[in-house]
């Protein structure tokens, strides 16, 4: 026994900080599911940052060597905005009291800074070879806590959006935050994916397959549209930036050899018995109703030029409210230069002045042009770095990192806060690994030698 304990001991040590950080990046819907779903703590904060936190520091370099080359103009950035937000956090928060708490903004900001130092303390040779897999496995136990959760609650309908109420209520007007549900469904499926090209055996073929099919089925139950939209532009781009020759006879000959055959035979007869034998037709064509109706609403939101009053037809509130304070926030910004108050146009109203729902335009209101030129020119950077590492992977960790930064990026202009730590975390991971490892060689652990 104690064999086995030793082993399961010296493999976790081994493997701590992928599995760490997979979890801190991934595992909020198993916190969630133990949280409220089990009831284990419901709607406990510190059962929530206890988790997290630890994941964190789970992943500490505590052998830490040497600082690892990271993208300096990314890091810098994010230091910048780390600096600023503290700054102001201490003498220029209006709202301190009743909008602004500064224990747990001290807290939000004190994970951020550490972060930044796991980050660039933990070298790309303890996560190139195991962070995919222990995030799919993260994300596929969340999806199916999910899962189980709406399937045992009486409340829930085929066609509400899915996610686990916030202290395990039954009562659906509880339910909780399904952005959370999802993103993790989308890193997910983008895990099996990555994993699933390089797979030759045909066991761990069909569970990568099985695994992103269930991711796909959690985002759409979601119903999150960003998620939604952001799947899309993966498979699209994945696939564009696969396309040669040699792949596409790979794939034709996959399709129509004896795995192609079996597959498409098991996937004929799985949706002959769902559709005759169940009341899956009825549950797809609500999902697809309710989808396409949501996507009408943001193309009618995007096309239509009266832009606030179009969002409210259209049935969107949240949208609406987002469009009405980024219209407020600008015609702000000209009264308040027509009345010569260039002070608050160049550094601000103070952290947390007001909540816009769009964290780029929170930036501006809150931070000023100053805040806003940092996280404006911090995603211009990443992004330059995501569209090369898509169209040409240094290796599979990071066209991960790369793939998964675009829920970041695309939130960052549609929902939220703009100070939140998985926000900033998400950004500071990017930054330390949006390098070019063609020329940057990662350089292997020198093997000691056996002794007899």
């Amino acid at each position: 026994m104690a064999i086995y304990i030793d082993f399961i001991l010296n493999k976790l040590l081994k493997y701590r900080q992928s599995l760490g950080l997979s979890f801190f990046f991934f595992g909020a819907p198993i916190i969630y599911f133990l949280r409220d779903g089990l009831k284990l703590a419901p709607n406990s904060t510190a059962f929530t940052a206890a988790l997290t936190i630890g994941s964190l520091l789970i992943a500490f370099p505590f052998t830490i060597k040497r600082v690892y080359q990271t993208n300096t103009l990314g890091y810098l950035l994010c230091i910048a905005y780390s600096v600023i937000a503290l700054f102001y956090l201490a003498v220029y928060a209006p709202n301190r009291g009743w909008f602004t708490n500064t224990t747990v903004e001290l807290v939000y900001q004190g994970v951020i800074l550490l972060s930044m130092f796991i980050f660039a303390g933990t070298s790309i040779n303890s996560l190139k070879e195991n962070f995919l897999f222990f995030s799919l496995i993260i994300c596929l136990i969340g999806g199916l806590s999910l899962l189980y959760y709406i399937f045992r609650n009486p409340m829930y309908v085929i066609g509400m959006r899915a996610s686990i109420s916030f202290g395990g209520d039954d009562e659906m007007s509880a339910m909780g935050n399904p952005h959370i549900y999802a993103k993790s469904a989308y890193s997910g499926v983008v895990a099996g994916i990555i994993l699933l090209s390089n797979e030759k055996r045909m066991l761990w073929r069909l569970f990568y397959i099985g695994s992103v099919l269930l991711m796909l089925l959690v985002v759409a139950l979601c119903q999150a549209m960003a998620i939604i939209l952001v799947t899309g532009v993966f498979f699209f781009l994945y696939y564009l930036s696969s396309i040669n020759a040699h792949n596409i006879y790979k794939v034709l000959k996959w399709m129509f050899g004896w795995q192609g055959l079996v597959l498409f035979l098991m996937a004929c007869g799985g949706v002959y018995y769902l559709w005759n034998y169940t009341r899956f037709d009825e549950y797809f064509i609500n999902v697809s109703s309710i989808i396409t109706d949501r996507i009408e609403r943001i193309v009618t939101s995007l096309t239509d030029t009266k832009t606030a009053s179009s969002v409210k037809l259209a049935g969107d509130d949240s949208a609406s409210t987002r469009v009405t304070n980024i219209t407020n926030l600008f015609k702000s910004i000209d009264e308040r230069l027509e009345d010569g108050d260039w002070l608050t146009v160049i550094f601000g109203n103070g952290y947390h002045h007001k909540y816009i729902d769009s964290p780029i335009f929170q930036t501006l209101n809150d931070l000023g042009i100053m805040g806003f030129f940092v996280f404006t020119t911090l995603h211009i950077v990443l992004l330059y770095w995501v569209a090369k590492e898509v169209f040409k992977p240094s290796n599979n960790f990071t066209l991960f990192v790369a793939y998964v930064f675009l829920v970041t990026a695309i939130q960052n202009f549609t929902m939220g806060m703009p100070y939140d730590y998985q926000r900033w975390t998400a950004m500071i991971f990017v930054a330390r690994f949006a390098l070019n490892y063609k020329r940057v060689p990662i350089v292997k652990q020198p093997q000691t030698a056996l002794v007899n």
